[in-house]
């Protein structure tokens, strides 16, 4: 295999003098966010099955949740013989996409609003718990106000396995924690630039962000069929 004589690219490089006009023409900025920056957003597509001129998605802000933590593993086996202490090889089995959500709880369960959206007025929703909700994704954009860029990334096929909360005369603020599995995963990438598209076609907001996200993956592939 040859080896180059010099590297390609910088993981993370920032440019130089980034705030300058020359720079962001030539190279574009490099931008970080907060927690203040970041829009969660619920989407529950269509069930399998059901007809293009009568599907549609549920979607909705995460207006409570607090955080939202994710982590991918996939089992990794070795290839051994005799003979040999080291491993031959290693093959690559399943993957698990999992992580956890917590929630502050207002006055209602933290995803009645979602719920009742999803199965009508006609059904009790006071009676579905976690482990009967729909398979959802989360889509998450981030956005700040300089120098209008921004990132998203897209947790899909999520279905919730443990929930628990904690009511006590201590705490000023009761919570939700759950844990999920996932079908697939989105990470986090930047979108394009808002300069780079035409006047009044660019997403002007959070929202915009994520109905172009939730369109584009509801087109390739559905989370209740990945």
């Amino acid at each position: 295999m040859p080896v180059p004589d010099q590297a390609k690219f910088i993981l993370g490089d920032l440019p130089r003098n980034s705030l300058s006009a020359e720079s962001v023409s030539q190279t574009g900025t490099r931008n970080t966010f907060s927690g203040t920056d970041i829009t969660a957003y619920i989407s529950i597509p269509p069930a399998a099955g059901t007809p293009y001129n009568q599907a549609e998605t549920v979607q909705g802000v995460l207006g409570t949740l607090q955080t939202i933590s994710y982590s991918i593993h996939r089992e990794v086996v070795p290839v051994r013989a005799l003979g040999k202490s080291r491993a031959h090889a290693y093959t690559r089995g399943p993957r698990t996409i999992a992580g956890t959500m917590v929630w502050t709880t207002m006055d209602q369960y933290v995803l009645a609003t979602a719920l009742e959206h999803n199965f009508g007025p006609e059904v009790d929703t006071s009676t579905v718990l976690a482990d009967q909700l729909p398979p959802f994704d989360i889509v998450i954009t981030f956005a700040n106000e300089w120098p209008g860029e921004y990132s998203k990334m897209v947790i899909a096929g999520i279905r919730l396995v443990n929930e628990g909360s904690t009511l006590s005369i201590d705490d000023m603020l009761t919570e939700q924690t759950n844990t999920y599995v996932a079908t697939d995963i989105d990470l986090m990438h930047r979108g394009k630039p808002f300069r780079v598209f035409k006047d009044g076609q660019f997403p002007r907001s959070a929202d915009d962000i994520m109905r172009i996200e939730t369109s584009a993956r509801i087109g390739s592939h559905r989370s209740s069929s990945v």
